[in-house]
Protein backbone atom coordinates (compact mmCIF):
# COMPACT_ATOMS: atom_id res chain seq x y z
CA UNK A 1 0.00 0.00 0.00
CA UNK A 2 1.17 3.45 -0.86
CA UNK A 3 -1.53 5.50 0.96
CA UNK A 4 -1.65 9.54 -0.01
CA UNK A 5 -2.01 12.36 2.82
CA UNK A 6 -1.38 9.84 5.73
CA UNK A 7 0.62 11.63 8.58
CA UNK A 8 1.48 10.98 12.34
CA UNK A 9 0.47 14.22 14.41
CA UNK A 10 0.81 13.27 17.88
CA UNK A 11 3.18 10.29 19.25
CA UNK A 12 2.70 9.47 23.37
CA UNK A 13 4.40 6.58 25.35
CA UNK A 14 4.00 5.46 28.82
CA UNK A 15 6.89 3.43 30.78
CA UNK A 16 7.22 1.98 34.07
CA UNK A 17 10.19 1.24 35.59
CA UNK A 18 12.92 -1.10 34.39
CA UNK A 19 13.52 -3.82 36.45
CA UNK A 20 17.60 -5.14 36.21
CA UNK A 21 18.20 -7.92 34.54
CA UNK A 22 20.81 -8.88 37.21
CA UNK A 23 18.32 -8.82 39.61
CA UNK A 24 16.24 -11.26 37.61
CA UNK A 25 19.05 -13.77 38.09
CA UNK A 26 19.80 -13.38 41.33
CA UNK A 27 15.98 -14.05 42.40
CA UNK A 28 15.92 -17.26 39.87
CA UNK A 29 13.65 -15.78 37.38
CA UNK A 30 15.48 -15.48 34.64
CA UNK A 31 17.85 -18.19 33.76
CA UNK A 32 22.21 -17.27 34.40
CA UNK A 33 23.60 -18.71 30.88
CA UNK A 34 21.11 -16.61 28.84
CA UNK A 35 21.69 -13.57 30.76
CA UNK A 36 25.16 -13.71 29.87
CA UNK A 37 24.52 -14.18 26.46
CA UNK A 38 21.33 -11.99 25.30
CA UNK A 39 23.09 -8.92 26.43
CA UNK A 40 19.75 -7.81 28.40
CA UNK A 41 19.91 -5.60 30.73
CA UNK A 42 16.67 -4.49 32.37
CA UNK A 43 13.04 -5.01 31.53
CA UNK A 44 10.12 -2.71 32.28
CA UNK A 45 7.58 -4.27 34.50
CA UNK A 46 4.77 -2.34 35.50
CA UNK A 47 2.86 -2.59 39.17
CA UNK A 48 -0.88 -3.41 38.90
CA UNK A 49 -1.67 -0.97 36.36
CA UNK A 50 -4.33 -2.00 33.89
CA UNK A 51 -3.61 -1.93 30.01
CA UNK A 52 -6.08 0.55 29.11
CA UNK A 53 -4.79 2.75 31.91
CA UNK A 54 -1.68 2.30 30.54
CA UNK A 55 -3.22 3.47 27.34
CA UNK A 56 -5.11 6.42 28.43
CA UNK A 57 -1.76 7.27 29.71
CA UNK A 58 -0.33 7.43 26.23
CA UNK A 59 -2.91 9.09 24.76
CA UNK A 60 -3.38 11.70 27.18
CA UNK A 61 0.13 12.66 25.83
CA UNK A 62 -0.48 11.72 21.87
CA UNK A 63 -3.39 14.04 22.11
CA UNK A 64 -1.73 17.21 23.73
CA UNK A 65 0.78 16.85 20.92
CA UNK A 66 -1.61 16.93 17.84
CA UNK A 67 -3.41 20.16 17.09
CA UNK A 68 -7.12 19.00 16.58
CA UNK A 69 -7.07 16.85 20.22
CA UNK A 70 -9.37 14.60 21.32
CA UNK A 71 -12.19 16.91 19.56
CA UNK A 72 -10.71 15.49 15.95
CA UNK A 73 -10.93 12.00 16.82
CA UNK A 74 -13.45 10.06 14.56
CA UNK A 75 -12.14 6.59 15.67
CA UNK A 76 -10.18 4.96 18.09
CA UNK A 77 -8.26 1.63 17.78
CA UNK A 78 -6.94 -0.29 20.48
CA UNK A 79 -4.63 -3.36 20.17
CA UNK A 80 -3.14 -5.94 22.25
CA UNK A 81 -1.09 -8.72 22.58
CA UNK A 82 -1.98 -10.25 26.59
CA UNK A 83 -4.98 -9.50 28.13
CA UNK A 84 -6.82 -6.30 28.90
CA UNK A 85 -9.22 -6.81 31.85
CA UNK A 86 -13.02 -8.51 32.17
CA UNK A 87 -13.58 -11.14 29.24
CA UNK A 88 -16.25 -10.11 26.88
CA UNK A 89 -15.61 -6.25 27.38
CA UNK A 90 -14.33 -2.84 25.54
CA UNK A 91 -10.92 -1.98 26.49
CA UNK A 92 -11.23 0.68 23.47
CA UNK A 93 -14.63 1.97 25.04
CA UNK A 94 -13.27 2.59 28.47
CA UNK A 95 -10.14 4.57 27.06
CA UNK A 96 -12.71 6.61 25.02
CA UNK A 97 -14.88 7.17 27.84
CA UNK A 98 -11.52 8.17 29.88
CA UNK A 99 -10.22 10.72 27.11
CA UNK A 100 -13.40 12.27 26.77
CA UNK A 101 -13.94 11.07 23.64
CA UNK A 102 -17.14 10.45 21.88
CA UNK A 103 -19.34 10.50 19.32
CA UNK A 104 -16.47 8.16 17.31
CA UNK A 105 -16.53 4.38 16.29
CA UNK A 106 -13.75 2.11 17.56
CA UNK A 107 -12.65 -1.47 17.24
CA UNK A 108 -9.95 -3.91 19.74
CA UNK A 109 -7.19 -5.32 17.09
CA UNK A 110 -5.46 -8.71 18.12
CA UNK A 111 -2.70 -9.12 15.87
CA UNK A 112 -0.15 -10.04 18.68
CA UNK A 113 3.22 -7.43 18.58
CA UNK A 114 2.05 -6.37 15.02
CA UNK A 115 -1.26 -4.90 16.45
CA UNK A 116 -0.22 -1.22 16.53
CA UNK A 117 1.74 -1.28 13.40
CA UNK A 118 -1.44 -3.63 11.91
CA UNK A 119 -3.69 -0.54 12.94
CA UNK A 120 -1.51 2.20 11.38
CA UNK A 121 -2.47 0.23 7.51
CA UNK A 122 -6.28 0.37 9.02
CA UNK A 123 -5.81 3.87 9.82
CA UNK A 124 -5.01 4.57 6.04
CA UNK A 125 -8.03 2.86 4.73
CA UNK A 126 -10.17 4.67 7.50
CA UNK A 127 -8.90 7.99 6.60
CA UNK A 128 -11.04 8.05 2.93
CA UNK A 129 -13.79 7.93 5.27
CA UNK A 130 -13.21 10.52 7.90
CA UNK A 131 -16.13 13.11 8.65
CA UNK A 132 -14.88 16.46 7.85
CA UNK A 133 -15.47 17.60 11.86
CA UNK A 134 -13.35 14.15 13.19
CA UNK A 135 -10.71 13.65 10.70
CA UNK A 136 -8.16 11.69 12.59
CA UNK A 137 -7.51 8.39 14.18
CA UNK A 138 -6.44 7.54 17.39
CA UNK A 139 -4.46 4.40 17.87
CA UNK A 140 -3.04 3.20 21.03
CA UNK A 141 -1.58 -0.31 22.61
CA UNK A 142 -0.97 -1.50 26.06
CA UNK A 143 0.23 -4.70 27.68
CA UNK A 144 1.27 -5.81 31.44
CA UNK A 145 2.51 -9.19 31.35
CA UNK A 146 2.04 -9.75 35.01
CA UNK A 147 0.48 -12.58 34.96
CA UNK A 148 0.82 -16.69 37.30
CA UNK A 149 -0.15 -17.81 33.93
CA UNK A 150 2.69 -16.31 32.35
CA UNK A 151 6.51 -16.57 32.80
CA UNK A 152 8.16 -13.21 31.08
CA UNK A 153 11.64 -14.23 31.62
CA UNK A 154 11.18 -17.15 29.68
CA UNK A 155 8.87 -16.03 27.16
CA UNK A 156 10.55 -16.11 23.81
CA UNK A 157 13.78 -16.76 21.59
CA UNK A 158 17.26 -15.81 23.10
CA UNK A 159 16.97 -11.93 24.14
CA UNK A 160 13.28 -11.88 23.68
CA UNK A 161 11.88 -10.93 27.38
CA UNK A 162 7.99 -9.67 27.61
CA UNK A 163 8.46 -5.93 29.45
CA UNK A 164 5.22 -3.80 29.54
CA UNK A 165 4.22 -0.49 28.16
CA UNK A 166 1.40 1.52 25.97
CA UNK A 167 2.20 3.76 23.52
CA UNK A 168 -0.32 5.67 21.62
CA UNK A 169 -0.52 7.51 17.88
CA UNK A 170 -2.55 10.35 15.94
CA UNK A 171 -3.38 9.55 12.73
CA UNK A 172 -4.12 13.11 10.76
CA UNK A 173 -5.04 13.69 6.70
CA UNK A 174 -3.96 17.23 7.01
CA UNK A 175 -0.43 17.23 8.40
CA UNK A 176 2.01 15.81 11.01
CA UNK A 177 5.63 15.46 12.04
CA UNK A 178 5.99 12.14 9.75
CA UNK A 179 4.68 10.73 6.43
CA UNK A 180 3.21 7.11 5.87
CA UNK A 181 4.68 6.58 2.74
CA UNK A 182 4.32 3.12 2.40
CA UNK A 183 2.57 -0.10 4.36
CA UNK A 184 3.50 -3.72 3.02
CA UNK A 185 1.43 -6.36 5.28
CA UNK A 186 2.21 -10.22 5.22
CA UNK A 187 1.27 -13.04 6.95
CA UNK A 188 2.55 -16.46 6.68
CA UNK A 189 0.31 -19.17 7.71
CA UNK A 190 3.07 -21.87 7.17
CA UNK A 191 4.50 -21.02 10.20
CA UNK A 192 1.06 -20.82 12.39
CA UNK A 193 1.95 -23.82 14.35
CA UNK A 194 5.05 -22.04 16.00
CA UNK A 195 2.66 -20.02 18.31
CA UNK A 196 -0.05 -22.79 19.02
CA UNK A 197 2.26 -26.25 19.50
CA UNK A 198 0.48 -28.96 20.93
CA UNK A 199 -2.17 -26.27 22.62
CA UNK A 200 -5.69 -27.46 21.62
CA UNK A 201 -7.54 -25.12 19.90
CA UNK A 202 -10.50 -25.76 22.93
CA UNK A 203 -10.87 -24.68 25.54
CA UNK A 204 -8.89 -21.59 25.09
CA UNK A 205 -5.70 -21.37 27.30
CA UNK A 206 -6.56 -18.96 30.27
CA UNK A 207 -10.24 -20.02 30.74
CA UNK A 208 -8.77 -23.25 31.15
CA UNK A 209 -6.29 -22.03 33.74
CA UNK A 210 -3.76 -23.74 31.70
CA UNK A 211 -0.04 -21.62 31.63
CA UNK A 212 0.78 -19.95 28.53
CA UNK A 213 4.21 -21.41 27.39
CA UNK A 214 5.47 -19.53 24.25
CA UNK A 215 8.52 -21.52 24.53
CA UNK A 216 7.72 -24.89 24.87
CA UNK A 217 4.77 -24.50 21.70
CA UNK A 218 7.90 -23.41 19.61
CA UNK A 219 9.97 -26.55 20.69
CA UNK A 220 6.89 -29.06 20.32
CA UNK A 221 6.14 -26.95 16.59
CA UNK A 222 9.86 -27.44 15.78
CA UNK A 223 10.05 -31.03 17.12
CA UNK A 224 7.66 -31.66 14.07
CA UNK A 225 8.80 -29.10 11.10
CA UNK A 226 12.23 -29.70 10.82
CA UNK A 227 12.43 -27.17 7.79
CA UNK A 228 9.46 -25.08 5.33
CA UNK A 229 10.34 -25.05 1.75
CA UNK A 230 13.56 -26.24 1.58
CA UNK A 231 15.03 -24.25 4.65
CA UNK A 232 14.57 -24.06 8.35
CA UNK A 233 12.46 -22.58 10.60
CA UNK A 234 14.63 -19.71 11.86
CA UNK A 235 15.54 -19.16 8.10
CA UNK A 236 12.12 -19.17 6.51
CA UNK A 237 11.16 -16.85 9.28
CA UNK A 238 13.88 -14.28 8.55
CA UNK A 239 13.34 -14.63 4.88
CA UNK A 240 9.45 -13.64 5.65
CA UNK A 241 11.08 -10.49 7.73
CA UNK A 242 13.22 -9.15 5.00
CA UNK A 243 11.46 -10.09 2.40
CA UNK A 244 8.69 -8.16 3.46
CA UNK A 245 10.58 -4.64 4.71
CA UNK A 246 12.16 -5.00 1.31
CA UNK A 247 8.57 -5.15 -0.36
CA UNK A 248 7.79 -1.92 1.60
CA UNK A 249 11.22 -0.26 0.83
CA UNK A 250 10.57 -0.49 -3.13
CA UNK A 251 6.51 0.54 -2.59
CA UNK A 252 8.17 3.59 -0.65
CA UNK A 253 10.66 4.23 -3.83
CA UNK A 254 13.63 4.65 -1.85
CA UNK A 255 16.58 2.48 -1.42
CA UNK A 256 17.16 0.50 1.55
CA UNK A 257 20.73 2.58 1.84
CA UNK A 258 18.56 5.68 2.22
CA UNK A 259 16.98 4.77 5.67
CA UNK A 260 18.25 6.66 8.78
CA UNK A 261 16.61 4.39 11.24
CA UNK A 262 14.98 0.67 11.28
CA UNK A 263 13.10 0.04 13.96
CA UNK A 264 12.28 -3.72 14.92
CA UNK A 265 11.16 -5.67 17.97
CA UNK A 266 13.67 -5.61 20.71
CA UNK A 267 15.44 -8.90 20.91
CA UNK A 268 18.86 -10.06 20.48
CA UNK A 269 21.39 -8.60 17.95
CA UNK A 270 21.92 -11.55 16.26
CA UNK A 271 17.96 -12.08 15.24
CA UNK A 272 17.94 -8.07 14.55
CA UNK A 273 20.86 -8.73 12.10
CA UNK A 274 19.70 -11.99 10.43
CA UNK A 275 16.37 -10.99 10.20
CA UNK A 276 16.35 -6.85 9.17
CA UNK A 277 19.66 -5.16 8.83
CA UNK A 278 21.86 -7.91 6.78
CA UNK A 279 19.20 -8.36 4.43
CA UNK A 280 19.55 -4.73 3.91
CA UNK A 281 22.50 -4.24 3.72
CA UNK A 282 22.85 -2.14 6.82
CA UNK A 283 24.67 -2.33 9.97
CA UNK A 284 22.93 -2.83 13.32
CA UNK A 285 23.72 0.62 14.20
CA UNK A 286 21.18 1.54 12.55
CA UNK A 287 18.80 0.18 14.73
CA UNK A 288 17.65 0.94 18.64
CA UNK A 289 19.01 -2.84 19.42
CA UNK A 290 21.07 -1.01 22.44
CA UNK A 291 18.22 0.91 23.77
CA UNK A 292 16.11 -2.29 23.60
CA UNK A 293 18.16 -3.97 25.70
CA UNK A 294 17.14 -1.35 28.29
CA UNK A 295 13.57 -1.95 28.20
CA UNK A 296 12.83 -5.35 26.95
CA UNK A 297 10.36 -6.44 24.29
CA UNK A 298 7.19 -4.16 24.55
CA UNK A 299 4.95 -5.97 22.61
CA UNK A 300 3.62 -3.73 19.68
CA UNK A 301 4.83 -0.57 21.88
CA UNK A 302 9.03 -0.81 20.67
CA UNK A 303 8.92 0.93 17.07
CA UNK A 304 6.92 3.66 18.96
CA UNK A 305 8.96 4.05 22.08
CA UNK A 306 12.05 4.22 19.70
CA UNK A 307 10.34 7.06 17.35
CA UNK A 308 9.78 9.20 20.80
CA UNK A 309 12.95 8.67 21.50
CA UNK A 310 14.69 9.40 18.58
CA UNK A 311 12.94 12.10 18.12
CA UNK A 312 13.68 13.48 21.66
CA UNK A 313 16.70 12.74 21.53
CA UNK A 314 17.64 14.74 18.48
CA UNK A 315 18.57 11.87 15.93
CA UNK A 316 16.42 12.62 13.00
CA UNK A 317 16.03 15.26 10.61
CA UNK A 318 13.04 16.39 8.18
CA UNK A 319 13.55 14.15 5.23
CA UNK A 320 15.29 10.94 7.35
CA UNK A 321 13.62 7.91 6.15
CA UNK A 322 12.38 5.33 8.75
CA UNK A 323 11.55 1.54 8.46
CA UNK A 324 9.05 0.29 11.18
CA UNK A 325 8.90 -3.27 11.04
CA UNK A 326 6.81 -5.92 13.45
CA UNK A 327 6.88 -9.62 13.18
CA UNK A 328 4.79 -11.88 15.38
CA UNK A 329 3.45 -15.44 16.02
CA UNK A 330 1.55 -16.39 12.99
CA UNK A 331 3.47 -15.44 11.05
CA UNK A 332 2.73 -12.25 10.59
CA UNK A 333 4.68 -9.24 9.26
CA UNK A 334 4.19 -5.39 8.66
CA UNK A 335 6.35 -3.14 7.29
CA UNK A 336 5.79 0.63 7.58
CA UNK A 337 7.79 3.48 6.15
CA UNK A 338 7.91 6.68 7.19
CA UNK A 339 9.50 10.06 5.83
CA UNK A 340 9.69 13.21 8.26
CA UNK A 341 8.44 16.14 7.24
CA UNK A 342 9.46 18.58 10.31
CA UNK A 343 10.74 18.18 13.51
CA UNK A 344 7.77 18.12 16.43
CA UNK A 345 6.95 21.26 18.95
CA UNK A 346 7.11 18.75 22.15
CA UNK A 347 10.61 17.61 21.62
Amino acid sequence: MKPADVFLSGLGCWLPAAYPATEAVAAGLYDETVFAESGLRSVLVAGAESPPEMAVRAARTALDRSPGGAAAIGSVLHGSTFYQGPEMWSPSAYIMRELGISGAGSTEIRNGCNSMLTGVELAAGLLSYRSADRPDILLTTADNFNSPLFNRWDSGPMGVIAADAASSVVISPDAGFARVDAVVSRVYPEFEGMARGDEPLFPPTGSAGRRIDTVERAQQFNERVREIGGMSVADGIAKACSETALAAVDEAGIDAGELRWVLVPNGDEATTRNCMTDPLGLDVSRTQWEFGREIGHASSSDQFIALDRLLRTGRLDAGDHVLLFGGAPGWSAVAVILTITELPSWI
